[in-house]
Protein backbone atom coordinates (compact mmCIF):
# COMPACT_ATOMS: atom_id res chain seq x y z
CA UNK A 1 0.00 0.00 0.00
CA UNK A 2 1.39 3.39 -1.06
CA UNK A 3 1.95 5.91 1.67
CA UNK A 4 0.20 9.25 1.55
CA UNK A 5 2.67 12.15 1.66
CA UNK A 6 1.25 15.54 2.66
CA UNK A 7 2.47 18.29 0.29
CA UNK A 8 4.25 21.24 1.85
CA UNK A 9 1.92 24.02 3.03
CA UNK A 10 3.28 27.53 3.47
CA UNK A 11 1.70 29.94 5.92
CA UNK A 12 1.66 33.70 5.26
CA UNK A 13 0.61 35.79 8.25
CA UNK A 14 0.35 39.07 6.25
CA UNK A 15 -1.52 38.14 3.05
CA UNK A 16 -3.79 35.63 1.30
CA UNK A 17 -2.36 33.03 -1.01
CA UNK A 18 1.06 31.45 -1.36
CA UNK A 19 4.34 33.05 -0.34
CA UNK A 20 5.79 32.86 -3.87
CA UNK A 21 4.41 32.27 -7.34
CA UNK A 22 5.23 28.88 -8.92
CA UNK A 23 7.25 28.96 -12.10
CA UNK A 24 4.41 27.61 -14.28
CA UNK A 25 2.12 30.50 -13.15
CA UNK A 26 4.49 33.41 -13.59
CA UNK A 27 2.93 34.50 -16.91
CA UNK A 28 -0.71 34.31 -15.74
CA UNK A 29 -2.13 37.81 -15.04
CA UNK A 30 -3.00 38.47 -11.45
CA UNK A 31 -5.23 41.19 -10.04
CA UNK A 32 -4.76 42.37 -6.50
CA UNK A 33 -7.56 42.60 -3.99
CA UNK A 34 -7.95 43.63 -0.37
CA UNK A 35 -7.94 41.01 2.36
CA UNK A 36 -11.04 42.54 3.97
CA UNK A 37 -12.94 42.64 0.71
CA UNK A 38 -15.76 40.03 0.42
CA UNK A 39 -15.36 37.82 -2.61
CA UNK A 40 -18.55 37.70 -4.70
CA UNK A 41 -17.19 36.37 -7.98
CA UNK A 42 -14.49 33.92 -8.90
CA UNK A 43 -13.24 36.10 -11.75
CA UNK A 44 -13.94 39.61 -13.03
CA UNK A 45 -13.18 39.80 -16.73
CA UNK A 46 -14.24 43.42 -17.19
CA UNK A 47 -12.37 44.94 -14.31
CA UNK A 48 -14.85 47.82 -14.14
CA UNK A 49 -18.02 46.73 -12.30
CA UNK A 50 -16.75 44.30 -9.77
CA UNK A 51 -19.67 44.26 -7.34
CA UNK A 52 -23.17 45.56 -7.45
CA UNK A 53 -25.96 45.77 -4.94
CA UNK A 54 -24.91 45.79 -1.29
CA UNK A 55 -21.20 45.15 -1.96
CA UNK A 56 -18.96 48.17 -2.32
CA UNK A 57 -16.11 48.79 -4.75
CA UNK A 58 -13.31 47.77 -2.38
CA UNK A 59 -10.04 49.41 -1.34
CA UNK A 60 -7.89 48.15 -4.20
CA UNK A 61 -8.67 49.80 -7.57
CA UNK A 62 -9.48 47.58 -10.51
CA UNK A 63 -6.53 46.75 -12.68
CA UNK A 64 -6.17 46.44 -16.40
CA UNK A 65 -4.77 42.95 -16.48
CA UNK A 66 -7.75 41.66 -18.48
CA UNK A 67 -8.25 44.75 -20.64
CA UNK A 68 -8.43 44.18 -24.43
CA UNK A 69 -5.76 45.92 -26.45
CA UNK A 70 -6.12 46.12 -30.25
CA UNK A 71 -2.70 46.03 -31.76
CA UNK A 72 -3.72 46.70 -35.41
CA UNK A 73 -4.73 49.94 -37.11
CA UNK A 74 -8.15 51.14 -36.01
CA UNK A 75 -8.62 53.48 -38.96
CA UNK A 76 -10.58 50.81 -40.80
CA UNK A 77 -13.29 50.70 -38.13
CA UNK A 78 -16.48 52.75 -38.48
CA UNK A 79 -19.04 53.50 -35.85
CA UNK A 80 -22.57 52.34 -36.58
CA UNK A 81 -25.44 54.65 -35.70
CA UNK A 82 -27.64 52.47 -33.52
CA UNK A 83 -29.95 55.26 -32.44
CA UNK A 84 -33.63 54.98 -33.42
CA UNK A 85 -34.68 57.33 -36.24
CA UNK A 86 -36.97 60.12 -35.24
CA UNK A 87 -40.49 59.60 -36.58
CA UNK A 88 -42.22 62.53 -38.18
CA UNK A 89 -45.78 63.55 -37.61
CA UNK A 90 -47.03 62.13 -40.93
CA UNK A 91 -45.46 58.70 -40.43
CA UNK A 92 -47.00 58.09 -37.03
CA UNK A 93 -49.67 55.44 -37.19
CA UNK A 94 -49.23 54.79 -40.94
CA UNK A 95 -48.46 51.10 -40.46
CA UNK A 96 -51.39 50.65 -38.13
CA UNK A 97 -53.67 52.36 -40.64
CA UNK A 98 -52.57 50.14 -43.52
CA UNK A 99 -52.88 46.96 -41.50
CA UNK A 100 -56.28 47.92 -40.14
CA UNK A 101 -57.51 48.88 -43.62
CA UNK A 102 -56.43 45.54 -45.06
CA UNK A 103 -58.04 43.79 -42.11
CA UNK A 104 -61.34 45.60 -42.63
CA UNK A 105 -61.39 44.72 -46.32
CA UNK A 106 -60.70 41.06 -45.64
CA UNK A 107 -63.23 41.00 -42.83
CA UNK A 108 -65.93 42.44 -45.11
CA UNK A 109 -65.34 39.60 -47.58
CA UNK A 110 -65.48 37.07 -44.76
CA UNK A 111 -68.87 38.29 -43.60
CA UNK A 112 -70.31 38.13 -47.11
CA UNK A 113 -69.15 34.53 -47.52
CA UNK A 114 -70.46 33.67 -44.08
CA UNK A 115 -73.85 35.11 -44.89
CA UNK A 116 -74.04 33.16 -48.17
CA UNK A 117 -73.39 29.87 -46.44
CA UNK A 118 -76.00 30.58 -43.78
CA UNK A 119 -78.61 31.37 -46.47
CA UNK A 120 -79.26 34.82 -45.12
CA UNK A 121 -81.26 36.88 -47.62
CA UNK A 122 -80.74 40.09 -45.67
CA UNK A 123 -76.96 39.84 -45.41
CA UNK A 124 -76.36 43.35 -46.77
CA UNK A 125 -78.75 44.84 -44.20
CA UNK A 126 -77.12 43.05 -41.28
CA UNK A 127 -73.58 43.51 -42.47
CA UNK A 128 -72.98 46.46 -40.18
CA UNK A 129 -74.01 44.42 -37.15
CA UNK A 130 -71.69 41.61 -38.22
CA UNK A 131 -68.79 44.03 -38.52
CA UNK A 132 -69.31 45.36 -34.99
CA UNK A 133 -69.58 41.87 -33.60
CA UNK A 134 -66.50 40.73 -35.52
CA UNK A 135 -64.31 43.41 -33.93
CA UNK A 136 -65.36 42.36 -30.45
CA UNK A 137 -64.54 38.72 -31.15
CA UNK A 138 -61.05 39.57 -32.33
CA UNK A 139 -59.53 39.82 -35.76
CA UNK A 140 -57.31 36.73 -35.68
CA UNK A 141 -60.28 34.38 -35.39
CA UNK A 142 -62.22 36.01 -38.27
CA UNK A 143 -59.26 36.59 -40.61
CA UNK A 144 -59.46 34.47 -43.78
CA UNK A 145 -62.71 32.96 -42.59
CA UNK A 146 -63.77 32.34 -46.19
CA UNK A 147 -61.11 29.67 -46.57
CA UNK A 148 -63.12 27.23 -44.52
CA UNK A 149 -66.05 27.48 -46.99
CA UNK A 150 -64.18 26.13 -50.03
CA UNK A 151 -66.75 24.20 -51.99
CA UNK A 152 -66.02 20.76 -53.35
CA UNK A 153 -67.62 20.77 -56.79
CA UNK A 154 -69.34 17.70 -58.11
CA UNK A 155 -68.06 16.17 -61.36
CA UNK A 156 -70.01 16.92 -64.52
CA UNK A 157 -70.47 13.20 -65.19
CA UNK A 158 -70.82 10.35 -62.73
CA UNK A 159 -67.59 8.36 -62.60
CA UNK A 160 -68.10 4.62 -62.96
CA UNK A 161 -66.15 2.12 -60.89
CA UNK A 162 -65.02 0.12 -63.93
CA UNK A 163 -63.39 3.12 -65.64
CA UNK A 164 -59.63 2.96 -66.06
CA UNK A 165 -57.55 6.10 -65.58
CA UNK A 166 -55.27 6.42 -68.61
CA UNK A 167 -53.50 9.60 -67.48
CA UNK A 168 -54.05 12.25 -64.83
CA UNK A 169 -52.82 15.69 -65.89
CA UNK A 170 -52.83 18.68 -63.54
CA UNK A 171 -53.72 22.20 -64.64
CA UNK A 172 -50.27 23.47 -63.64
CA UNK A 173 -48.71 21.07 -66.11
CA UNK A 174 -51.18 21.97 -68.86
CA UNK A 175 -50.53 25.69 -68.44
CA UNK A 176 -46.87 25.17 -69.36
CA UNK A 177 -47.61 23.24 -72.55
CA UNK A 178 -47.03 24.95 -75.89
CA UNK A 179 -46.85 23.80 -79.47
CA UNK A 180 -44.86 25.82 -82.02
CA UNK A 181 -46.55 26.03 -85.40
CA UNK A 182 -45.45 27.59 -88.64
CA UNK A 183 -47.69 30.47 -89.69
CA UNK A 184 -48.56 31.39 -93.27
CA UNK A 185 -49.38 34.82 -94.70
CA UNK A 186 -52.48 35.02 -96.87
CA UNK A 187 -53.14 37.36 -99.79
CA UNK A 188 -54.25 40.14 -97.43
CA UNK A 189 -51.03 39.97 -95.42
CA UNK A 190 -52.73 38.29 -92.45
CA UNK A 191 -50.74 35.78 -90.42
CA UNK A 192 -52.61 32.51 -89.95
CA UNK A 193 -51.61 29.04 -88.83
CA UNK A 194 -54.68 27.28 -90.22
CA UNK A 195 -55.98 26.52 -93.67
CA UNK A 196 -59.59 26.56 -94.85
CA UNK A 197 -60.96 23.27 -96.20
CA UNK A 198 -64.69 23.95 -96.50
CA UNK A 199 -66.65 27.19 -95.96
CA UNK A 200 -70.41 27.03 -95.77
CA UNK A 201 -73.40 29.07 -94.65
CA UNK A 202 -74.32 32.75 -94.89
CA UNK A 203 -73.61 35.82 -92.75
CA UNK A 204 -75.48 39.04 -92.03
CA UNK A 205 -73.67 42.37 -92.13
CA UNK A 206 -72.66 44.12 -88.93
CA UNK A 207 -74.29 47.46 -88.09
CA UNK A 208 -71.37 49.85 -87.48
CA UNK A 209 -73.50 52.38 -85.63
CA UNK A 210 -73.24 50.19 -82.52
CA UNK A 211 -69.53 51.05 -82.30
CA UNK A 212 -70.53 54.59 -81.26
CA UNK A 213 -72.93 53.58 -78.49
CA UNK A 214 -72.04 55.03 -75.07
CA UNK A 215 -73.63 55.00 -71.64
CA UNK A 216 -75.38 58.30 -72.35
CA UNK A 217 -76.57 57.11 -75.76
CA UNK A 218 -77.38 53.56 -74.72
CA UNK A 219 -79.72 51.30 -76.63
CA UNK A 220 -82.05 48.91 -74.82
CA UNK A 221 -81.59 45.22 -75.52
CA UNK A 222 -84.35 43.74 -77.64
CA UNK A 223 -85.24 40.15 -77.01
CA UNK A 224 -84.87 37.94 -80.07
CA UNK A 225 -87.70 35.61 -81.04
CA UNK A 226 -85.37 33.26 -82.92
CA UNK A 227 -84.46 29.94 -81.30
CA UNK A 228 -81.05 29.39 -79.80
CA UNK A 229 -78.32 28.12 -82.05
CA UNK A 230 -78.00 24.35 -81.82
CA UNK A 231 -74.43 23.19 -81.38
CA UNK A 232 -74.24 19.98 -83.41
CA UNK A 233 -71.72 17.48 -82.07
CA UNK A 234 -68.68 16.35 -84.03
CA UNK A 235 -69.91 12.87 -84.89
CA UNK A 236 -73.29 14.20 -86.12
CA UNK A 237 -71.70 16.70 -88.51
CA UNK A 238 -72.19 15.48 -92.11
CA UNK A 239 -69.19 17.42 -93.44
CA UNK A 240 -66.85 15.98 -90.81
CA UNK A 241 -68.06 12.51 -91.74
CA UNK A 242 -67.02 13.16 -95.33
CA UNK A 243 -63.65 14.56 -94.28
CA UNK A 244 -63.03 11.57 -92.01
CA UNK A 245 -62.84 9.34 -95.08
CA UNK A 246 -59.66 11.09 -96.20
CA UNK A 247 -56.38 9.64 -94.91
CA UNK A 248 -54.85 13.08 -94.39
CA UNK A 249 -57.04 14.07 -91.42
CA UNK A 250 -56.69 12.24 -88.09
CA UNK A 251 -58.24 14.39 -85.29
CA UNK A 252 -61.64 16.13 -85.50
CA UNK A 253 -63.41 18.53 -83.16
CA UNK A 254 -65.51 21.67 -82.82
CA UNK A 255 -64.27 25.09 -81.75
CA UNK A 256 -66.21 24.63 -78.50
CA UNK A 257 -64.37 21.44 -77.54
CA UNK A 258 -60.93 22.50 -78.78
CA UNK A 259 -61.04 25.97 -77.17
CA UNK A 260 -62.17 24.41 -73.90
CA UNK A 261 -59.16 22.08 -73.90
CA UNK A 262 -56.81 24.93 -74.74
CA UNK A 263 -58.14 27.11 -71.89
CA UNK A 264 -58.66 24.23 -69.43
CA UNK A 265 -56.16 25.60 -66.90
CA UNK A 266 -58.40 28.66 -66.36
CA UNK A 267 -61.62 26.77 -65.64
CA UNK A 268 -63.18 26.33 -62.20
CA UNK A 269 -66.48 24.55 -62.86
CA UNK A 270 -66.58 20.89 -63.82
CA UNK A 271 -66.91 19.87 -67.48
CA UNK A 272 -66.16 16.85 -69.63
CA UNK A 273 -65.42 16.08 -73.28
CA UNK A 274 -66.15 12.78 -75.00
CA UNK A 275 -63.39 11.26 -77.16
CA UNK A 276 -64.29 8.61 -79.74
CA UNK A 277 -61.55 6.53 -81.30
CA UNK A 278 -62.39 5.01 -84.68
CA UNK A 279 -59.37 3.23 -86.09
CA UNK A 280 -56.56 5.79 -86.21
CA UNK A 281 -58.91 8.77 -85.92
CA UNK A 282 -60.07 10.68 -82.87
CA UNK A 283 -63.33 12.63 -82.55
CA UNK A 284 -63.58 15.19 -79.73
CA UNK A 285 -67.02 16.51 -78.86
CA UNK A 286 -69.12 17.82 -76.01
CA UNK A 287 -72.20 15.97 -74.82
CA UNK A 288 -75.65 16.97 -75.99
CA UNK A 289 -77.08 19.75 -73.81
CA UNK A 290 -73.68 20.07 -72.17
CA UNK A 291 -72.69 22.89 -69.84
CA UNK A 292 -70.12 23.94 -72.42
CA UNK A 293 -72.93 25.21 -74.66
CA UNK A 294 -73.87 27.76 -71.98
CA UNK A 295 -71.87 30.74 -70.75
CA UNK A 296 -70.60 30.97 -67.19
CA UNK A 297 -70.70 34.15 -65.11
CA UNK A 298 -68.00 35.19 -62.61
CA UNK A 299 -66.53 31.70 -62.70
CA UNK A 300 -63.00 32.81 -61.80
CA UNK A 301 -63.97 35.66 -59.44
CA UNK A 302 -62.83 35.80 -55.82
CA UNK A 303 -66.47 35.52 -54.75
CA UNK A 304 -68.28 33.44 -57.39
CA UNK A 305 -72.06 32.99 -57.19
CA UNK A 306 -73.18 30.16 -54.93
CA UNK A 307 -75.82 27.49 -55.29
CA UNK A 308 -78.52 28.54 -52.84
CA UNK A 309 -82.21 27.91 -53.17
CA UNK A 310 -83.09 31.21 -51.48
CA UNK A 311 -80.87 33.31 -53.78
CA UNK A 312 -81.91 34.27 -57.30
CA UNK A 313 -78.40 34.78 -58.66
CA UNK A 314 -77.32 31.14 -58.73
CA UNK A 315 -74.69 29.98 -61.24
CA UNK A 316 -77.34 28.15 -63.28
CA UNK A 317 -79.68 31.17 -63.50
CA UNK A 318 -76.82 33.54 -64.32
CA UNK A 319 -75.56 31.16 -67.00
CA UNK A 320 -78.98 31.01 -68.63
CA UNK A 321 -79.29 34.81 -68.51
CA UNK A 322 -75.85 35.34 -70.07
CA UNK A 323 -76.60 32.84 -72.85
CA UNK A 324 -79.87 34.56 -73.72
CA UNK A 325 -78.23 38.00 -73.62
CA UNK A 326 -75.54 36.88 -76.07
CA UNK A 327 -78.18 35.39 -78.35
CA UNK A 328 -80.29 38.56 -78.40
CA UNK A 329 -77.29 40.89 -78.62
CA UNK A 330 -75.98 39.13 -81.73
CA UNK A 331 -79.30 39.48 -83.54
CA UNK A 332 -79.68 43.13 -82.57
CA UNK A 333 -76.30 44.36 -83.87
CA UNK A 334 -76.82 42.83 -87.33
CA UNK A 335 -78.48 44.50 -90.30
CA UNK A 336 -81.78 43.17 -91.47
CA UNK A 337 -81.54 40.86 -94.49
CA UNK A 338 -83.85 43.18 -96.43
CA UNK A 339 -81.45 46.12 -96.11
CA UNK A 340 -78.51 44.35 -97.73
CA UNK A 341 -78.03 40.89 -99.16
CA UNK A 342 -76.27 38.33 -97.02
CA UNK A 343 -72.69 37.29 -97.58
CA UNK A 344 -72.90 33.69 -98.78
CA UNK A 345 -70.22 31.05 -99.05
CA UNK A 346 -70.03 28.45 -101.78
CA UNK A 347 -71.53 25.68 -99.66
CA UNK A 348 -74.94 26.08 -97.91
CA UNK A 349 -75.50 25.73 -94.21
CA UNK A 350 -75.27 21.99 -93.41
CA UNK A 351 -77.72 22.19 -90.49
CA UNK A 352 -80.36 24.72 -91.62
CA UNK A 353 -82.14 24.81 -94.94
CA UNK A 354 -81.78 27.96 -97.03
CA UNK A 355 -85.48 28.78 -96.87
CA UNK A 356 -85.38 28.64 -93.05
CA UNK A 357 -82.50 31.08 -92.54
CA UNK A 358 -84.82 33.99 -91.70
CA UNK A 359 -86.39 31.96 -88.90
CA UNK A 360 -83.08 30.87 -87.34
CA UNK A 361 -79.76 32.34 -86.34
CA UNK A 362 -77.73 32.96 -89.47
CA UNK A 363 -74.09 31.90 -88.96
CA UNK A 364 -71.35 30.47 -91.13
CA UNK A 365 -68.98 27.56 -90.54
CA UNK A 366 -65.39 27.10 -91.59
CA UNK A 367 -63.74 23.71 -91.49
CA UNK A 368 -60.06 24.40 -91.01
CA UNK A 369 -57.04 22.11 -90.73
CA UNK A 370 -54.00 22.55 -88.49
CA UNK A 371 -50.97 20.38 -89.08
CA UNK A 372 -49.67 19.49 -85.64
CA UNK A 373 -46.99 17.01 -86.67
CA UNK A 374 -46.09 14.60 -89.43
CA UNK A 375 -49.10 12.33 -89.88
CA UNK A 376 -51.16 14.31 -87.33
CA UNK A 377 -53.63 16.88 -88.72
CA UNK A 378 -56.43 18.49 -86.71
CA UNK A 379 -59.71 19.53 -88.34
CA UNK A 380 -61.83 22.07 -86.43
CA UNK A 381 -65.33 23.29 -87.24
CA UNK A 382 -65.26 27.01 -86.47
CA UNK A 383 -68.17 29.46 -86.22
CA UNK A 384 -68.38 33.00 -87.63
CA UNK A 385 -71.10 35.42 -86.52
CA UNK A 386 -71.05 38.39 -88.91
CA UNK A 387 -69.23 40.15 -91.71
CA UNK A 388 -68.25 43.79 -92.25
CA UNK A 389 -66.21 45.92 -94.58
CA UNK A 390 -62.68 46.78 -93.55
CA UNK A 391 -60.82 50.07 -93.98
CA UNK A 392 -59.73 49.10 -97.50
CA UNK A 393 -63.23 47.90 -98.44
CA UNK A 394 -62.24 44.27 -97.99
CA UNK A 395 -64.43 41.69 -96.27
CA UNK A 396 -63.71 41.08 -92.58
CA UNK A 397 -65.24 38.24 -90.58
CA UNK A 398 -66.34 38.87 -87.00
CA UNK A 399 -67.14 37.02 -83.82
CA UNK A 400 -69.58 38.95 -81.64
CA UNK A 401 -70.03 38.38 -77.90
CA UNK A 402 -71.57 40.24 -74.94
CA UNK A 403 -70.67 40.68 -71.28
CA UNK A 404 -73.43 41.41 -68.78
CA UNK A 405 -73.31 43.09 -65.37
CA UNK A 406 -75.27 41.22 -62.72
CA UNK A 407 -74.22 42.75 -59.37
CA UNK A 408 -71.67 45.58 -59.06
CA UNK A 409 -71.30 44.85 -55.35
CA UNK A 410 -69.45 41.66 -56.21
CA UNK A 411 -67.35 42.94 -59.10
CA UNK A 412 -66.50 46.20 -57.35
CA UNK A 413 -66.86 48.25 -60.57
CA UNK A 414 -69.96 50.18 -61.56
CA UNK A 415 -70.19 49.92 -65.33
CA UNK A 416 -72.40 52.98 -65.83
CA UNK A 417 -69.88 55.26 -64.16
CA UNK A 418 -66.74 53.62 -65.60
CA UNK A 419 -67.49 52.53 -69.17
CA UNK A 420 -67.12 55.99 -70.73
CA UNK A 421 -64.24 57.24 -68.58
CA UNK A 422 -62.35 54.04 -67.67
CA UNK A 423 -63.26 51.23 -70.07
CA UNK A 424 -59.93 49.53 -69.38
CA UNK A 425 -60.83 49.08 -65.71
CA UNK A 426 -64.10 47.36 -66.67
CA UNK A 427 -62.34 45.06 -69.12
CA UNK A 428 -59.60 44.23 -66.60
CA UNK A 429 -62.23 43.29 -64.02
CA UNK A 430 -63.99 41.02 -66.49
CA UNK A 431 -60.69 39.42 -67.50
CA UNK A 432 -60.21 38.53 -63.86
CA UNK A 433 -63.76 37.40 -63.05
CA UNK A 434 -64.44 35.60 -66.37
CA UNK A 435 -60.98 34.46 -67.39
CA UNK A 436 -62.12 31.08 -68.72
CA UNK A 437 -65.01 32.47 -70.76
CA UNK A 438 -62.99 35.24 -72.38
CA UNK A 439 -60.14 32.84 -73.12
CA UNK A 440 -62.56 30.51 -74.93
CA UNK A 441 -63.94 33.42 -76.98
CA UNK A 442 -60.45 34.54 -77.96
CA UNK A 443 -59.29 31.06 -78.88
CA UNK A 444 -62.44 30.39 -80.92
CA UNK A 445 -61.81 33.59 -82.90
CA UNK A 446 -58.19 32.60 -83.51
CA UNK A 447 -59.15 29.11 -84.63
CA UNK A 448 -61.75 30.51 -87.03
CA UNK A 449 -59.32 33.04 -88.46
CA UNK A 450 -61.69 35.89 -87.62
CA UNK A 451 -60.49 39.41 -88.30
CA UNK A 452 -61.93 40.85 -85.10
CA UNK A 453 -63.69 39.87 -81.88
CA UNK A 454 -66.28 42.47 -80.87
CA UNK A 455 -67.47 42.47 -77.26
CA UNK A 456 -70.49 44.45 -76.05
CA UNK A 457 -71.45 45.44 -72.52
CA UNK A 458 -74.97 44.85 -71.26
CA UNK A 459 -75.72 46.93 -68.18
Amino acid sequence: MAAFILPPVESSPNSWGPMKVPDQLTKVPYQQFSKSEPIGRITDWTGALRFQGRFSQGAVPAGDQYAYVHEEDEATFQLVDSSRPQRTFFSRGAGRFRSSLAFRRQRNKDFRNLADNQRDNTRFQNQGQNRRGGMQRGGRQDYNRNRQFTKQREPSVSIQANWVVVEDMEFVRMAKLSFPMKADVDERGKIDVGEDIVSCGALDWYEKSFDRVTVKSEKPLVRSDKPLLTNVTTTDDPIIRKLAKQEEFTVFGTDTAISTLMAASRSVYSWDIVVHRVGKRLFLEQRKNSELDSLTVSETANEPPVEDGAVVNTPKNLSLEATLINHSFLQQVLKKPSDESRYKFKEPNPFIATEDLDKNVCVAYKYRKFKLAEGLTLVVRCTLDAVTQGPSQDVNFLNIKALNEWDPRYSGVDWRSKLDTQPGAVLATELKNNSFKLARWTLSALLAGADALKVGYEV
